[in-house]
């Protein structure tokens, strides 16, 4: 009786579909129509590559990529084309002077245009079975690897490490931190050692198109060799920097709260610029260019903000253990930044200028200890926390890890640890 039902149904079921043949031929011929179309349009984008011949150029100074077309022989017809299908797809003037662009030629009809839009990315732009082009943007695959860079400081520590393949997100990372003992601008010098471990993205090409987690820092200067090991403990939100014992990179209060500027006038005694007599400097002078931001030199609270007397612009913040920083002739002053204000260590508290009784843009910066300054360079306070229990046997078990991996790069031969290349504009993504 069952299998009586069941042929009963099927039969039933084919004669519904067989009813219905003429809507399902109709389906079919539309997905066969459908499917045609995508390969005929897959077909003009990859045979300009596998069977016409390719030239080709760069743009020249000043020149525009209709300009380079029409250089390379291409009508106006058909570079007018070409340069409206990538309109969806493109804006070609952000191509640079001497940025390589293929074209692809059959009997000296254009048929394809293609160019690295990005680090990983080529747009093409190439002629269909219809006479027309069709532009797309093709993302190549990336590659994984840890990347390490050990290297002798040549010019600059920042030069050097952008030739070697960093980014400014690594450098960055980097100065952040030595920040709390290392002055970059008098401590660093050329002949002195770096080594930088981190997690990078790279193209068919060997670009860099992005980067991952920097693990390690180390720089060996005349003050010694210190490194730091990336590490983010139970509880935290981010990782922070440790050396190989477990303590803090970080340091109670800052040594310098800026970064990029030039150590313009010490601590101690001075003929002062605009008095014209010599008097006591009781802080530290940075000279930096107008609306360099300044940074809290520690976590702390903010105690005066607002125009004082011959500072100028002028914040003051009372941090624990009896100190208290101020910083100078600002600008103008970070937003939400007034007395009262609860500020974290490194936060963007205003920007330099030349307020006040100034010669011209600096920050004027003072450390006070119980009511007195004393010269911030020579500023010798506690590390922040220091990793202990459980928190300590991970960061080791981490640590481990990393020097493992930069044993092995350190172990691969001269062409595998090739210097590596990186185009710019994409502030390692």
């Amino acid at each position: 009786m069952a299998a009586a039902f069941g042929l009963g149904l099927g039969l039933a079921w084919n004669a519904g579909l067989l009813g219905g043949g003429a809507v399902a031929e109709a389906a079919e011929t539309a997905v066969v129509r459908e499917e045609a179309a995508r390969r005929a349009e897959h077909l003009a984008f990859t045979e300009a590559y596998l069977a016409h011949s390719a030239r080709e150029f760069r743009v020249g100074s000043g020149e525009t990529l209709a300009g380079l077309l029409t250089r390379a022989g291409a009508s106006r017809a058909e570079t007018n084309a070409a340069l409206a299908s990538l309109t969806d797809v493109y804006d070609p003037r952000r191509l640079r002077p001497g940025q390589p662009v293929s074209l692809y030629f059959s009997d000296a009809q254009l048929t394809g245009v293609a160019f690295r839009s990005e680090p990983g990315a080529t747009v093409t732009a190439n002629r269909t079975t219809a006479g027309e082009f069709a532009a797309r943007e093709v993302e190549m695959p990336l590659t994984f690897e840890i990347a390490r860079i050990a290297a002798q400081v040549e010019t600059s520590l920042y030069s050097t490490a952008l030739a070697k393949g960093a980014t400014d997100r690594e450098i960055g990372a980097l100065a952040d931190a030595f920040s709390y003992d290392v002055d970059f601008q008098r401590d660093v010098q050329p002949g002195d050692q770096f080594e930088l471990v981190f997690e990078r993205y790279y193209d068919d090409e060997g670009n860099t198109v992005r980067t991952g987690d920097l693990l390690f820092v180390s720089l060996e200067t005349r003050q010694g060799p210190r490194n730091f090991y990336s590490f983010m403990a139970p509880g935290d939100t981010r990782p922070d920097w440790y050396d190989a014992d477990g303590k803090s990179a970080r340091r109670f209060l800052m040594k310098t709260p800026i970064n990029g500027a030039r150590l313009s006038s010490g601590f101690g005694m001075r003929r002062h610029p605009i008095l014209g007599y010599s008097r006591m400097h009781r802080g530290t002078d940075f000279a930096a260019p107008t609306g360099t931001p300044i940074l809290a030199a520690g976590e702390g609270t903010v105690v005066r903000a607002g125009p004082f007397s011959s500072f100028g612009n002028y914040v003051r913040i009372r941090h624990a253990n009896g100190y208290e920083t101020a910083y100078a002739h600002l600008s103008r002053f970070a937003r939400g930044v007034r007395a009262g204000t609860r500020v974290r260590q490194g936060q963007i508290i205003g920007y330099v200028g030349t307020t006040g009784r100034s010669t011209g843009p600096h920050l004027h910066y003072e450390v006070l200890r119980r009511g007195q300054q004393i010269n911030p360079i020579n500023l010798r306070v506690a590390n922040g926390r220091n990793l202990t229990g459980r928190s300590l046997e991970l960061f080791e078990i981490e640590r481990q890890r990393i020097d493992t991996l930069r044993q092995v790069r350190a172990s691969e031969t001269p062409a595998q640890q090739a210097a590596l290349r990186v185009t710019r504009g994409d502030g390692g993504r």
